[in-house]
């Protein structure tokens, strides 16, 4: 899946930037190992540290003290806040909590995971709950995020 979505950003010619948190810059390693990645990558920007997200995406503290720096609100912001930063034709957040120590609760547990592909003026929001180590859902993120991209273009191309 992941391969296809490259190649279908490379024929399609869209440039593509991230804004990581959870993943921690995993999504834009593997973008950079696919033999398109010249042709797709424009960059990313990795926000692990609430610091990040503050002080280089500007986004408000009083937005994340409101809806947790792992949440659809904040992962919508650091589209909309990087785009100042990173230009592209396509772009993808996304924010979750990979293990213990975020703001779990019983309504979202490890394992949930928040990313928002942004394409023609257009936010397309995922929520998803990943099981298993954290390198399966790394894994798990990377699968849905391509497959969710590809049926993007392609419902744009209609």
């Amino acid at each position: 899946m992941f391969n296809s979505c490259c190649k279908l950003l490379a024929q399609e010619k869209i440039k593509i930037a991230l804004f990581e948190s959870a993943s921690a810059g995993y999504l834009a390693y593997r973008f950079s190992l696919s033999p398109y990645s010249g042709d797709i990558l424009i960059g990313s920007l990795v926000s692990y540290d609430l610091r990040v997200k503050e002080n280089t995406l500007h986004i408000s503290p009083e937005l994340i003290e409101k809806y947790t720096p792992e949440s659809m609100q904040v992962t919508v912001e650091m589209i909309k806040k990087g785009k100042e930063l990173l230009h592209a034709d396509l772009y993808i957040a996304c924010t979750g909590l990979l293990k213990k120590g975020g703001s779990e609760t019983k309504e979202k547990p490890v394992g949930t995971f928040f990313y928002s592909i942004y394409y023609k003026n257009n936010f397309y929001n995922f929520r998803r709950l990943f099981k298993g180590p954290a390198c399966l859902k790394i894994r798990q993120l990377i699968y849905c995020i391509s497959k969710d991209i590809e049926y993007i273009i392609l419902d744009n191309k209609k």
